[in-house]
């Protein structure tokens, strides 16, 4: 039997994969209800294909709405969320997710396919899980 490594093991094995989604348009009210329903700080943005186009958290909520005091229930999603994201893809292995997370600071990554559609979520809660953190 073949010993399960963080070299060896998927992405796919790893990630969550049920994910709560907001899509494009979205008002910032409509991103905040879902955080709160559904106690997640962060929400990947998609269009009506499931093709990614951002992420949005908590913090660019509260650093781009709250702070400045803009009205959320104008505000659009796509004012506020990433854009510039790093992905993986399901076959990358956990190791080069770790590495990843650990050279770019950050707290999950999105798992896309080869047509950029949204097919999960690592986050380092995830690895966590699995035994390896960030």
């Amino acid at each position: 039997m073949k010993k399960l490594t963080t070299a060896n093991v998927k992405i796919s094995g790893v990630m969550t994969k049920d994910l709560i989604t907001v899509s494009l348009g979205s008002t910032v009210e409509d991103v905040v209800k879902k955080m709160v329903d559904y106690n997640v700080e962060c929400l990947p943005v998609i269009d009506a294909e499931g093709v990614l186009h951002g992420l949005v958290t908590f913090r660019d909520i509260v650093m781009k709405v709250v702070y400045p005091l803009t009205n959320i229930r104008e505000s659009r999603v796509e004012k506020i969320m990433s854009k510039t994201l790093v992905t993986c893809n399901p076959n990358s292995t956990v190791l080069d997710v770790v590495k990843i997370m650990k050279n770019k600071h950050l707290r999950r990554v999105p798992v896309v396919d080869a047509k950029n559609k949204l097919v999960g979520l690592v986050t380092d809660f995830d690895l966590a899980l699995f035994g390896w953190g960030p």
